[in-house]
């Protein structure tokens, strides 16, 4: 059984993507790797299912790692032999603090998984206290609602960038996945397992739809954004605000839309295509639906109200 250390063929230089085959193994098996920042390391590691795949693994002590299962299924035995199976597009959160994992990959399944390696002692002292409860060394995985980021994040994340502007970026959506995952087991019950309160669910999908005003988005790729069926999802959001997902969506547009006709001189047809509206026609009509008024007269009255 041979022993992995992945920090060890982490480049030490910030921005020099790698990729790595693991001792023994062909190409088949390896982990393309980067380092975004001195304490921030992103890795897409990748398991042939032609062999079985049996290794101890060691992390730094103060190593806390995002990990979500992209495809296949992988094991992973804590130090208490525990079993932990990553599957199904599940997302974990680990803290081993330093001590060997058991890692296996059964012959004719293989993986793919996602990884985000922080150390801890980047986080601020309050984030650092608070995770020596959630992450305990009697109990140092948790597994998360939090599903596998959207298709667009995958493809932004491993685009192989380098230059600053896309490492910036790319810190930006790794801490903001794991500021997710804490939200997540602060807000969980003791014994780690999902509760019933669904406010960080909606408060994450509104974040998701606000960033998405603009753009086409259907019921598919939000319900993956969420990790359940648009059924469920549907029912949860209802319960919570009142509408459908896609009510709220127009709701969102509608308002921005009205924001940037009352202070700007902007066309509507342009406002329409940064609002996600199909056209000024279509943003007319969803108008006229909520004052009872076209656009244009909108726009009139609320300069002369103000």
């Amino acid at each position: 059984m041979n022993l992995i250390e992945p920090h060890r063929f982490t480049p030490h230089e910030t921005g020099s993507p790698t990729s790595v085959t693991l001792p023994g193994l062909n190409r088949s098996t390896h982990v393309d790797v980067m380092r975004i920042n001195p304490g921030l390391v992103l890795a897409h590691s990748h398991f042939s299912a032609a062999i079985r795949h049996d290794d101890d693994i060691r992390r730094p002590e103060d190593q806390l790692i995002l990990a979500f299962n992209l495809s296949g299924r992988m094991l992973l035995i804590d130090p208490q032999g525990k079993a932990h199976a990553m599957t199904g597009g599940e997302g974990w959160i680990i803290r081993s603090g330093g001590r060997r994992l058991q890692r296996i990959v059964e012959k004719g399944e293989g993986c793919s998984n996602l990884v985000i390696a922080l150390s801890v002692s980047g986080l601020s002292p309050a984030l650092a206290a608070m995770l020596a409860p959630l992450l305990p060394p009697s109990a140092p995985f948790r597994r998360l609602r939090l599903p596998v980021p959207g298709t667009a994040t995958l493809q932004t994340l491993l685009d192989g960038r380098s230059d600053p502007a896309a490492l910036l970026r790319k810190e930006g959506q790794c801490l903001a996945l794991i500021g997710h995952a804490l939200e997540e087991i602060a807000a969980a019950p003791a014994n780690g397992q999902p509760g019933g309160d669904h406010d960080l669910l909606i408060a994450r999908l509104q974040a998701f739809l606000s960033e998405r005003l603009a753009q086409p988005v259907t019921m598919s790729e939000i319900a993956q954004e969420a990790g359940m069926s648009h059924v469920t999802l549907n029912q949860i959001y209802r319960a919570a605000t009142g509408m459908t997902v896609f009510e709220h969506l127009r709701q969102l547009r509608l308002t921005a839309a009205e924001g940037l006709i009352r202070h700007t001189e902007r066309s509507f047809t342009e406002i329409a295509a940064d609002c996600g509206f199909s056209d000024a026609s279509h943003l007319s009509n969803a108008f006229r639906r909520r004052h009872g008024m076209t656009a244009t007269d909108w726009r009139r009255q609320a300069r002369e109200k103000t």
